[in-house]
């Protein structure tokens, strides 16, 4: 898997798909997203946020609708999370 900074959510839930089971879905699908805090948020703060170019973190941000004035690594990992969880529920699982 491309450990490309998605710019978009369809990108960033592309690569969660490849990266997790159905399994590994569905139990996200049905958790509470802090659950996952320590684990697929750490994650994801290490592979598409921190150390990462500016730039492409303005972009990942602003495909969650967060400003980057304002985002810390921990709530855009989270927002991403919850985001890809609706995601999730809406293709049933």
């Amino acid at each position: 898997m491309s450990q490309r900074i998605p710019q978009t959510k369809n990108e960033a839930f592309a690569q969660l798909d490849a990266m997790l089971s159905e399994e590994e879905k569905s139990e996200l699908a049905k958790s509470d997203a802090i659950e996952y805090h320590f684990s697929l948020g750490m994650w994801i703060r290490n592979n598409w946020i921190y150390e990462q170019e500016k730039e492409d973190v303005k972009y990942l941000a602003k495909a969650f609708r967060t400003e980057m004035l304002f985002f810390e690594a921990d709530d855009l990992s989270m927002k991403i999370i919850e985001y890809y969880q609706r995601y999730l529920k809406r293709k049933g699982l």
